[in-house]
Formats: structure tokens, C-alpha cells, sequence
């Protein structure tokens, strides 16, 4: 029987392969993609059809041989393109989240699971048939991480999601309670003064 698509990505996940994220001890790779290679389609048809046309036009002597130096003009943006592509990587794992991009340097930014406030996912009308698409992130700062052009949105969102509400739950498995010990210290300390009041008023 045929593996599905979305398991043999899983099991492709690779920390050593990831030489510009170090992970801590404790840290698993939960998701681990890119944008879709299919990106750059329209910009290698432009750089054939325009080489195709800059040919025959000087074959024909409507432009002299120096008419093919615009073929590299039309080459040019689908090398970029594709450099781009192959150079981003989208990693979630179980503390943070990481994106790498550059084409001639190196630029990583990474975020804590914690600081992932909210998700949401967008796709045009050829994302919805060819099932590709882009997921935001939307950080505690108010600033924005893009997934664009990944292969299955949908799973990589709910994924996401999965390990940004793992990461609110505490060891026993129950929601986090929020604020510092010191705080919750602070309180119950409040509560049993205002206890000890109460039961001298009542008994006075």
C-alpha cells in the first residue's frame, strides 16, 4: 500500500541536514519545509520564450548577434527565482519556530514557541486546486512570520498549532496557569490575611 504523502515527509525530517539551526538537547524537529519548487514555472517560461524569441529574431536579421545579450535578461530572474526557493527552509519545533532565507548570504530568524499568538492561512484560486499556499504566523510583537508557498497549508498550520498548544500545556497536561510563582505566592498570601480578618471580625 502507498505510504501518504504527509507521512514520508515526516519521516524525511533530518535534524543533521538543518547545519544552520543548532538544536538544543531537547529539541525535535516538528516541521520541516519549504516553498514549492512549481514557484518558479512562470519565470523559467519567460526565460524560454524570451530566449526563444531573442534567437529567431536574429536568426531572421531582425537583430544583429548583439540581440543576444537580452538573453540573459530573460535567464537572469528564474536563476533568482530558483536560488530563493532552494534556499528557504521553514523548521517548527518543539521550542521555536525558524525561517532561513538568502541567496548570497544567510539570514535565520527565529522566534519562541511562546511568543506565536495566532495563525492563519491564505490561498488563491490555483493554491486551492494544486493545494499549495501560504500560512502567517503572527507573533506577540505584533510582527509576522510567512510559510509562502508550502505544500499542504492546511497540515502545516494544524501542525503548528499542535505544538504552539503543547507548548501551553504544563507537564501534567493541564493549560498553564499564567503568571510567575512569586506572583501566585504574593496572592495567597493576600487571601489568607484577608481570611485571618475575617474570622476575628466574626469571632469578636
Amino acid at each position: 500500500m502507498t505510504e501518504p504523502a504527509n507521512e514520508r515527509r515526516d519521516r524525511s525530517v533530518d535534524a543533521t541536514a538543518l547545519e544552520w539551526l543548532v538544536l538544543e538537547p531537547d529539541e525535535e524537529i516538528r516541521v520541516q519545509t519549504g516553498p514549492r519548487i512549481q514557484t518558479i514555472y512562470p519565470w523559467l517560461a519567460l526565460a524560454l520564450v524570451g530566449s526563444l524569441v531573442v534567437s529567431i529574431a536574429v536568426w531572421i536579421d531582425v537583430l544583429s548577434l548583439l540581440g543576444l545579450l537580452w538573453i540573459p535578461v530573460f535567464v537572469a530572474p528564474a536563476i533568482w527565482q530558483y536560488a530563493q526557493v532552494t534556499r528557504t527552509a521553514f523548521v517548527v519545533t518543539t521550542h521555536r519556530v525558524a525561517i532561513r532565507s538568502g541567496v548570497l548570504g544567510l539570514s535565520v530568524r527565529v522566534v519562541g514557541l511562546e511568543r506565536v499568538q495566532n495563525t492563519t492561512r491564505s490561498q488563491h484560486a490555483l493554491g486551492r486546486v494544486a493545494d499549495y499556499g501560504t500560512v502567517t504566523l503572527e507573533t506577540a510583537s505584533g510582527s509576522m512570520l510567512s510559510f509562502w508557498n508550502v505544500e499542504g497549508p492546511a497540515t502545516v498550520q494544524a501542525s503548528l498549532e499542535s505544538v504552539t498548544q503543547s507548548e501551553d500545556d504544563d507537564s501534567d497536561g493541564r493549560p498553564a496557569v499564567p503568571g510567575s510563582s512569586e506572583h501566585w505566592q504574593t496572592v495567597l498570601a493576600e487571601v489568607r490575611a484577608w481570611r485571618r480578618t475575617l474570622e476575628e471580625t466574626h469571632s469578636s
